[in-house]
């Protein structure tokens, strides 16, 4: 009797679609692996960790419709396959830059803006576990705040940001501690040389922060693009002086003083759900490295009403406003992986809350919750508007101005979808024993 109802309330829900949308999405990682049944797990995993917004294992499990089993069994076959030495864990990444290789063709850019960033992920009560290290965080500070030390595992990614669906290229969740660490810059130089390995036939742009401010890491990218925030600009380097042909040598931060501003332009800074105009004063100077001579450019650019300036490094040529301009605005770029990051963690997937206790089964699950914020964003960017936006209201959309309709709502939808049908499905297994409360 039950299942009448059941079938009417799962004929007016998204199933079938969704179910074809994650299928198809983590296939180029299903199918790498060597058995249909783990073959199986992974657009379960993904299910799960969305459905449950948790990478812990019985939460994810309990994210799954009774028809697979019960808790515990979906449990037991995540475990197993965290642990599983048919396949390494190099499969599973191969499998995750698959899906960023397939989106980055999809939406066929001119040219690839690559984020490199490297990350750490908080463990604060954990003092046993395989591998934990040291590590440094400044989100949230101390009471103080400033950065603090405290445990947990370092990481550094890779992602394609300039395109609609974040395209993850390296990912590398690690230990300070273990026999195979030889440095966090060696894990930036391995990003560099599987993105290009990726991405063959497109022109890289690689954008970093200020960590990214070191002539190892120039000389790395020597035959790529890039753009890097500049932090020592008490660095002695060789200016062109363009009047006589001639090099001289001068410190960084006294160009930087003297800049002649040789253009303006207006951007817009977006932040807490508020916009704000800002018009930038721009200069560069054309320099070299003393002891390399690898050519570079520093672009200087000042805000005036809040007297900010900022200092970009880059080897692209800058002859002209238009140039410096689209360098600035590729470099912000940057904080599309700073965005990921905070939907990986957070209110979103809440990847710090890994409770396996072996390193190779956190970077297992690390690939698998980075797989699952990017089917997010896949759905948002391929399913039809109404569509996505029935999945917002379900997520909790007010259909107001203020409402910002980013992808934690549509993960709140996914995660109500998803619940829905393990009530449904549970309810029609085993009946609640209305019995039971029946009077007399």
């Amino acid at each position: 009797m039950v299942s009448i109802p059941f079938a009417e309330a799962i004929s007016k829900l998204p199933v079938a679609e969704l179910q074809h949308t994650i299928e198809e999405f983590v296939r180029p990682v299903s199918r790498r692996l060597p058995d249909v049944r783990l073959q199986r797990i992974v657009p379960l995993a993904v299910q799960g960790i969305v459905s449950s917004e948790s990478p812990v294992i019985t939460q994810m499990a309990q994210g799954i419709p009774r028809a697979e089993g019960s808790v515990w069994a979906v449990a037991k076959r995540f475990y197993r396959f965290l642990g599983n030495a048919h396949f390494t864990t190099a499969t599973l990444n191969q499998g995750l830059y698959a899906v960023g290789q397939r989106t980055v063709q999809r939406e066929d850019p001119e040219y690839v803006v690559v984020a490199l960033d490297p990350v750490n992920f908080e463990k604060p009560y954990t003092h046993a576990l395989d591998g934990v290290s040291v590590v440094h965080k400044s989100t949230p500070p101390d009471l103080q705040g400033h950065a603090r030390l405290t445990r947990g595992y370092p990481a550094v990614t890779a992602a394609v940001v300039n395109t609609c669906v974040p395209a993850v290229t390296y990912a590398h969740w690690f230990s300070y501690t273990s026999a195979d660490f030889v440095s966090e810059n060696r894990e930036v130089q391995q990003a560099i040389h599987t993105t290009q390995a990726l991405l063959p036939a497109y022109q890289r742009r690689f954008v970093m922060d200020s960590g990214g401010d070191d002539k190892k890491i120039f000389a790395w990218l020597a035959d790529e693009e890039f753009v890097i925030r500049a932090c020592h600009l008490e660095r002695l380097v060789e200016v062109h002086n363009a009047h006589t042909d001639q090099w001289e040598r001068e410190a960084l931060e006294d160009l930087v003083a003297v800049t002649l501003w040789q253009a303006e332009f207006g951007t817009q800074f977006h932040h807490a759900g508020a916009t704000r105009q800002a018009t930038l004063q721009v200069g560069w100077y054309r320099l070299r490295l003393p002891d390399t001579h690898q050519p570079l450019w520093a672009v200087v650019y000042y805000e005036a009403a809040i007297d900010r300036t900022t200092v970009l490094l880059t080897n692209v040529p800058v002859t002209k406003p238009k140039t410096a301009q689209q360098v600035y605005r590729d470099w912000r770029l940057r904080g599309r992986i700073e965005h990921g990051y905070r939907f990986d963690q957070e209110q979103g997937l809440d990847v710090e809350d890994m409770r396996v206790q072996s390193r190779q089964a956190m970077q297992r699950l690390f690939v698998l919750v980075l797989l699952a914020a990017q089917f997010v964003f896949h759905l948002i960017d391929t399913w039809p508007p109404a569509a996505v936006t029935w999945l917002r209201r379900l997520g909790g959309k007010l259909d107001l101005m203020i409402d910002r309709d980013g992808p934690y709502l549509v993960l709140r939808g996914l995660a109500a979808l998803w619940q829905a049908l393990v009530t449904l499905s549970w309810a029609a297994i085993e009946p609640f024993p209305h019995r039971l409360f029946a009077p007399g």
